[in-house]
Order: structure tokens, then sequence, then C-alpha cells
């Protein structure tokens, strides 16, 4: 049996998840917003420079990390980062 692959989504305009496919990232969504069928966003799975991109902190400007380096740490579908 092959092991299944999580790999990264962006939902909405805001929102990074963990998942093994794009509905799951869309319902993870929705569960952890508490948003009905109604309220589904679209999943879009990220790839290249982006899962590169170096985040960092809104204050201190610091470096936090990268997509990539989130995706790697998750164990199962999960809530990566997100922007405002």
């Amino acid at each position: 049996m092959s092991e299944q692959k999580l790999d990264c989504y962006i939902v909405g305009d805001h929102d990074y998840y963990a998942a093994y496919s794009a509905r799951q990232a869309e319902e993870l969504h929705m569960d952890l917003n508490d948003f009905e069928e109604d309220g589904r966003e679209e999943a879009c799975l990220v790839v290249g420079a982006l899962l590169d991109k170096e985040w960092v902190e809104k204050d201190t400007r610091e470096s936090v990390g990268t997509l990539r380096q989130w995706l790697s740490q998750a164990k199962e579908p999960c809530w990566l980062s997100g922007t405002e």
C-alpha cells in the first residue's frame, strides 16, 4: 500500500493547509472557521517558489520559516499558516 503525501493548499486568500486533497483542505478550513457549506472557499495547490518563500514575523521581521518546512513537519492534515 502506498503512503499518501500531504500537499500544501491555499484556501481563500489567506490560509494555508497541509492536506491530501483540495477538498480536504476546504473541509479543514470550514471546520476550523465554523463555516457552513455555503461558506466553502476553493482550495488551490501551492507549488514552486511560494513553498520556499521566507515568512517573517510582522513586528520583528525575523524569519519564521517556509511553507515547505512546515509541510515537512506536518504528520497529518492541519492548518499551516495564514496572513491577514
